[in-house]
């Protein structure tokens, strides 16, 4: 007898073709927590840790870079919230992080979570460390809100385009970002000293620039 929705079975299936179907099947409130907390500060947060960490360790002036970290989070987990939810269209479908089976290789999904944490920790570190540089030079709060959340949103909105365009050119853009967002984050005042200070901050630096690397390298649609 084939199970029905009230069986162990046909439950477990019923979910499944659920998270199948994804979060744009629900527009409540629910699904909009689902998907801007669970699924967009969750895995921000986990993702994104090592530039986290350099963030928070960076105390020669804390407040310009933890405001800007904060807002760049913030704007970024609402962005992938609202593109889960189709609630924005940019032209190509956001990619969602279930979406891949667990396992190895650069097309498993343990090689998705290493590309996603090298787009996200380069747009964390971009926008946190350029928000604090327009603070210190000047345009105070409000310019570090609106360049930190401006790079959030910008890169956020770019994902899904740059996985739907071709191999060869998503893998140029790619390095050119991530190469601009470690400059910013290398150069930046008081830096290179942090590293000598504390080699953890060295340590997740480079984490971000091999976890770019391998992006650049082997996934170059799979973000």
């Amino acid at each position: 007898m084939a199970p029905t929705d009230e069986s162990p079975h046909g439950g477990a299936r019923t979910r499944r073709h659920r998270r199948q179907g994804g979060d744009d099947d629900e527009t409540g409130v629910d699904a909009w927590l689902d998907a801007t907390v669970y699924f967009g500060l969750g895995q921000h947060l986990l993702l994104a840790l090592p530039m986290l960490w350099v963030a928070f360790m960076t105390v020669s002036t804390p407040v310009a870079v933890t405001t800007a970290a904060v807002v760049s989070l913030a704007v970024a987990c609402l962005a992938i919230g609202a593109l889960r939810m189709n609630a924005v269209s940019v032209g190509a479908p956001w990619h969602r992080i279930e979406d891949n089976e667990i396992g190895l290789g650069p097309d498993a999904g343990y090689g998705f979570l290493v590309r996603r944490a090298a787009y996200l920790n380069a747009t964390l570190g971009l926008g946190t460390f350029l928000g604090a540089r327009a603070d210190l030079a000047g345009a105070g709060l409000p310019g570090s809100v609106v360049v930190a959340g401006g790079v959030a949103l910008c890169a956020m909105l770019a994902l899904p385009r740059l996985r739907a365009a071709p191999a060869r050119t998503s893998a140029a853009v790619a390095g050119v970002y991530y190469a601009v967002s470690l400059l910013v984050v290398a150069t930046f005042p008081g830096m290179v000293d942090l590293f000598s200070l504390s080699p953890s901050v060295a340590l997740c630096v480079l984490a971000v620039a091999l976890a770019a690397a391998f992006d650049v390298a082997t996934g170059r649609d799979r973000r």
